[in-house]
């Protein structure tokens, strides 16, 4: 009975993608009861056609921050750094990183979980996230998700919506032609034309209009820092496999980070048009991991006590 159950589930899926298509390929991984109203600065989540939460447009906190900002990834030397040297600081956890605040009794500014999987199989990073009152930034995938399990935490009302650039919930994803003609010449937009692809790499300095995706969720970070207002960013535990291991909460083991597929040209590649974006001026950022992947060249490296000192000769000043 269950193997019929769970066949009839996966033609059910499949009949789904056929009725979507390619165009509508973002919507695969919510679940057809799934869909979201919009309105100006707010959206209405429902779930088979019923309201069931309202959760805010990033836009509605648009340049209401300032000063600096510690960006707070989940990579193994995460396990050296002391939270609590960060009090009196704003905070951004990425995904999982959350599990390190909750470890020293401290609490992010912002959360920021995009990855379908740490829904599907890290509850506990989502319901930490909402429960510690930080503002938290989340997919549709992931709030679809919430609604199949806990659709009471839609409620707390700290949780907004973030998209990614032409992969908007309930519009039809633009080809790469279209995609370019659209957004090529956009000056809300780095991109490089070398490596042109559909809303991957890139940066965006434009919530209204999307983050480009960078295949890990430190791209959507630095973008969303930016648009927050924060005028320097430090970002700690952004190893990308440097160590060898993927994850400070993680095993042991040395076996190389299945992301690291990604590296090249996504995650180099978003890194490099965050540069170009800072060099205009907007924002100064600074990578905190020593044995980082990404280089030097791309975001510099300084350790953990320089940007300490640098957020509070900038707090300082303000």
């Amino acid at each position: 009975m269950r193997r019929r159950s769970s066949l009839l589930t996966k033609l059910r899926l499949k009949w789904r993608r056929f009725r979507l298509g390619k165009r509508f390929h973002h919507h695969y991984q919510c679940d057809p009861r799934f869909s979201i109203a919009r309105s100006d600065n707010a959206h209405e989540v429902l779930w088979g056609g019923k309201k069931i939460a309202t959760v805010g447009h990033i836009k509605s906190l648009k340049q209401h921050f300032n000063g600096s900002c510690f960006i707070i990834a989940s990579g193994p030397s995460l396990n050296e750094l002391d939270l609590a040297e960060l009090q009196g600081f704003d905070t951004l956890s990425l995904n999982c990183a959350i599990k390190k605040f909750v470890a020293s009794q401290s609490a992010p500014t912002h959360c920021v979980i995009v990855d379908r999987r740490i829904f599907e199989n890290n509850w506990d990073c989502v319901e930490a996230s909402i429960r510690s009152g930080a503002n938290c930034f989340f997919s549709y995938v992931g709030l679809s998700r919430i609604c199949e399990r806990a659709p009471e935490l839609l409620k707390q009302g700290n949780i907004y919506l973030v998209e990614s650039l032409g992969r908007f919930f309930g519009q039809p994803r633009p080809d790469l032609d279209a995609f370019l003609q659209q957004y090529q010449y956009d000056p809300d937009l780095f991109m490089d034309e070398t490596l042109a692809t559909n809303g991957v790499i890139g940066f965006s300095v434009n919530a209204e209009k999307g983050f480009f995706s960078g295949k890990t969720v430190a791209t959507w970070g630095v973008q969303i820092v930016n648009y927050l207002g924060y005028n320097k960013q430090f970002i700690a535990g952004m190893d990308l496999g440097g160590t060898g291991k993927s994850h400070f909460y993680g095993a042991s083991t040395n076996k190389t980070p299945d992301f690291l597929a990604d590296y090249e040209p996504y995650i180099k590649g978003c890194f490099e048009q965050t540069r170009r974006a800072a060099d205009t001026g907007l924002f100064s950022i600074y990578n905190l991991s020593e044995h980082s992947t990404l280089p030097h060249e791309i975001i510099p490296k300084i350790s953990y006590d320089e940007a300490l000192t640098l957020a509070k000769e900038d707090r300082d000043l303000t």
